[in-house]
């Protein structure tokens, strides 16, 4: 039996490397030419043609979602302005409400600090990709243009939060605007391709 078994294996790997004759099993022949190693040339350039246009397709979805460079600089700048504020109210809280001439809660400007940070993450969101501007406008220049708005109550108080708040608010707006002229121009590209 294991004789057998091992003219077996042996036919079969004659098959398989291809030195197998006219006398080889008919099941042994039919199994080997149905287990080809290699697969025609001509399904091996249909699934290379149809990688490459999904590959094309994915670059072309990317660059679609990229940001204008004007977008994208207001967006970063926005978020760095919300990190720094953020930043400071963590080190320097009491300093701030020092020179505010508030009493500093720890504990408040603390929390504060993790929401703008978090604010800027979601600024940032839009300087990365086009589709996450929206959210990046509904939810950072409402608290910009507050922050900015703010800013006014501390001129001749406290110079620093002026100047980072009248910043954040114009940011703000910025990124309004910003947004606008991005989705403007890629609603008319779109147009423009359609025509």
């Amino acid at each position: 039996m294991s004789d057998e078994l091992e003219r077996s294996d042996a036919e079969i790997d004659d098959l398989l490397g291809g030195r197998g004759g006219p006398t080889a099993d008919p099941t042994l022949l039919w199994l080997a030419s149905a287990a080809r190693p290699a697969p025609p040339p001509a399904l091996l350039a249909r699934i290379d043609a149809q990688v490459a246009a999904a590959a094309a397709d994915r670059r072309e979805a990317r660059r679609a979602d990229r940001p204008g460079l004007f977008l994208a600089v207001v967006a970063g700048a926005l978020a760095f302005a919300f990190v720094f504020q953020g930043v400071g109210n963590i080190v320097a809280g009491e300093w701030i409400a020092e020179n505010l001439g508030e009493p500093h809660g720890p504990h408040a400007y603390f929390e504060g600090a993790l929401a703008l940070i978090a604010a800027a993450v979601c600024a940032a969101a839009a300087a990365v990709r086009r589709s996450w501007s929206t959210v990046s406008v509904l939810t950072c220049s409402p608290l910009a243009v507050s922050l900015g708005l703010g800013g006014f109550g501390e001129i001749g108080v406290f110079a620093a939060g002026v100047a980072l708040h009248l910043s954040e608010g114009a940011l703000g707006l910025l990124l309004v605007l910003a947004w606008w002229l991005d989705r403007r121009d890629t609603l008319r590209g779109r147009h423009e391709e359609r025509a």
